[in-house]
């Protein structure tokens, strides 16, 4: 839980640098916390020196420079558990076939898989991707692979495009394996604590053949505002360690396998 608290602190602390100012009834209920959770989660970010208090809320006050770049939030989540991902990545890569057509999301164990795509021995490869970042590594990949941007309105906690535009964009699409990831996973489902995110994670499960979550073993009993799917909705969960008893009953009853 003291896990899950800091990404969302993160994740408060890029909210308030993409708007400047938020009240912490906005706050509430963007996050889905109680006021106190709200109150307290602040007091982390006010003793940091990055928010301050103003009349009705809070403001992003952080000096220039002080931070690595604008979406230092998915550079720190990069570099978390980066062993963790790369067994993760290297389980995933297993799956893929030449002449797949591929959607991967912006989360950063996506990134990973991208990266562990790029060196393997496949040939040909159609990858789909709302991720800013595995789309600026593209000119690295083999010349016989095919990259499909989806655009939408930039998010810069995720780097990645979303909205209506980037939703509409995957209705026309065929896909053969989605991989995406998420906040959390219980016996509930994943989870988000993105709206927009979780709306266009669902379109994309829609239009695969299959859904392969991706999720260190640290997301597991984990839950966040917004569900992407129930287990039902997903053909596999990929992870870097064995899920507990809930969730891995709750997956057998789903039809969704564990590797």
């Amino acid at each position: 839980m003291a896990q899950l608290a800091d990404i969302r602190r993160q994740d408060m602390q890029e909210y308030l640098r993409e708007r400047g100012h938020a009240s912490i009834g906005e706050l509430c209920e963007r996050f889905g916390v109680s006021v106190a959770t709200a109150h307290r989660d602040l007091n982390e970010l006010l003793a940091s020196g990055v928010v301050r208090k103003v009349h009705g809320g809070v403001e992003y006050t952080a000096p220039p420079g002080t931070e690595e770049n604008w979406n230092s939030g998915f550079a720190t989540r990069l570099r978390r558990n980066c062993e963790g991902k790369m067994t993760i990545a290297a389980k995933a890569l297993a799956l893929l076939e030449e002449d797949d057509v591929v959607f991967l999301d912006s989360s950063t164990t996506c990134l990973h898989l991208a990266r562990a795509i790029r060196g393997s021995s496949l040939h040909r490869l159609t990858l789909v991707t709302n991720s800013n970042a595995i789309a600026a590594e593209f000119p690295a990949f083999p010349r016989n692979f095919t990259l499909l941007s989806l655009g939408g309105s930039y998010n810069p906690q995720l780097n990645s495009f979303l909205g209506g535009i980037t939703r509409e964009s995957a209705r026309h699409l065929r896909l053969r394996k989605v991989f995406l990831s998420a906040v959390g996973v219980s016996a509930d489902g994943a989870f988000t604590f993105h709206e927009d995110h979780a709306a266009f994670l669902r379109e994309l499960i829609e239009r695969g053949e299959q859904a392969i979550l991706l999720a260190d073993a640290s997301k597991f009993e984990r839950e966040a505002l917004f569900r992407v799917c129930e287990l039902s909705g997903l053909s596999l969960i990929v992870s870097d360690g064995a899920p507990p008893a809930a969730v891995a009953s709750a997956c057998a009853q789903a039809g969704c396998g564990i590797r």
